[in-house]
C-alpha cells in the first residue's frame, strides 16, 4: 500500500496552493494522510480527488475543519497499528507530547505535523514520522506491506 503522508499544507495562508508534485505522489497512492494544518476544507476536498483521506485537525484550521476533523486517529493498514495527530507546542519534546497523546497505546507508527521538521525516529518497534510541511516543501511516502519492514521516502520539491 501506497500512502502519501502529509502535515501543514497551510493553503491559503502561506501558501497559494498546493504543488504540482504533491499532487502526482497523491494520485499515485492508494490513500493520503493529513496531519493537520489544512488551514481550509477546500484543502481536504481538493486532495480527496486524488484517493481516500484520512486527516487530524492542526492548530491552525479553520472552525470548519476544527469541527469536522479528530485530533487524533488510530487505525489498522496492513497489519500495522497507526497513530495520527497533529502535534503541538514548541519544536523541543514535540515527540514526548506526541507519545502523550496516544496514552501508551500499543502502535507500530505514529504520523504527526506542527514543527514543519521532517524527521523519521525509531523508539524499539515504534516507527515516529514527521513528513515535514507542505508549505516548507516538504512531505513523505509510506510504503506498507504486511509483514515487511514499513518504508519511507523523503520527498522535497
Amino acid at each position: 500500500m501506497r500512502i502519501a503522508v502529509l502535515a501543514d499544507t497551510h493553503v491559503p495562508s502561506r501558501l497559494g496552493s498546493v504543488q504540482g508534485r504533491v499532487y502526482e505522489e497523491c494520485a499515485d497512492s492508494d490513500l493520503i494522510l493529513h496531519a493537520g494544518d489544512l488551514v481550509e476544507a477546500d484543502v481536504l476536498r481538493d486532495l480527496e480527488r486524488f484517493a481516500d483521506v484520512r486527516a487530524v485537525r492542526g492548530n491552525m484550521d479553520d472552525a470548519s475543519l476544527q469541527n469536522a476533523l479528530p485530533d487524533k486517529q488510530i487505525f489498522e493498514l496492513e497489519g500495522f497499528r497507526i497513530g495520527l495527530t497533529h502535534g503541538s507546542g514548541a519544536p523541543l519534546g514535540i515527540t514526548s507530547r506526541v507519545l502523550r497523546t496516544f496514552g501508551g497505546q500499543e502502535l507500530d507508527i505514529i504520523i504527526h505535523g506542527h514543527s514543519h521538521h521532517y524527521s523519521l525516529q525509531r523508539m524499539d518497534d515504534l516507527m515516529i514520522l514527521n513528513p515535514g510541511a507542505v508549505v516548507d516543501r516538504s512531505f513523505a511516502v509510506l510504503t506498507l506491506q504486511s509483514g515487511e519492514e514499513p518504508q519511507v521516502e523523503h520527498i522535497t520539491f
